[in-house]
Parts: C-alpha cells; structure tokens; sequence
C-alpha cells in the first residue's frame, strides 16, 4: 500500500497535528515532574532521614512534594487524553489503517 502524499494534507490537518504535538511537549515535563517529585518525596527524603544526612524536620517536605507529584499527573493525564482525541482525526486523513 502506497504512503500518502504529505502534500494533500489540509490546512486542517496541520493544525491538528501541531495541536498534538504542543500537547505531547506539555505532557513530557509534567511526567518528569511527576516523577522527580515522587522520588524525591518517597525515596530520597526517607533515606536521608533514615542515614542522619538530612534533620528529620525534612519530612515536612514530603506532602507538599507529593501534592506536586500528583497535581502534575493530574495535568499530564488530561493532557494525554486530550492529545489522544486530536491523534485519531489527524492520522486518518494520512494513513487509512491503524494496526498493521
């Protein structure tokens, strides 16, 4: 089956694309928050307690860390669920089949 011509693609179809895209770079950097805050909260925090390097006050940071952590994968998961609605409409109009 012969590719499509990316030249046929409307105007239309560009804006979706690039809508997706500006959605995907929003998602990646809230993932990346999302995890560093975890780890930082749940993995290194603990620790350092644990092995004296930090004072045990530093707990305190834990749930703020946390809410962090969870407030951008709140945003992050909404920006994935809106990328996927603009995904389907965009790559139809260039590839007739999705699974091969």
């Amino acid at each position: 089956m012969p590719l499509t011509d990316p030249n046929t693609l409307t105007t239309a179809d560009w804006a979706s694309i690039q809508e997706w895209l500006r959605m995907m770079w929003i998602f990646f950097p809230l993932m990346i928050i999302f995890a560093f805050s975890m780890m930082i909260a749940h993995a290194f925090i603990p620790s350092g307690i644990i092995t004296g390097h930090f004072p045990p006050a530093t707990r305190l940071l834990r749930i703020p860390l946390t809410l962090i952590g969870l407030l951008a994968l709140a945003a992050a998961l909404v920006f994935f669920i809106q990328a996927s609605f603009f995904l389907p409409g965009a790559l139809g109009n260039i590839w007739d089949r999705f699974f091969l």
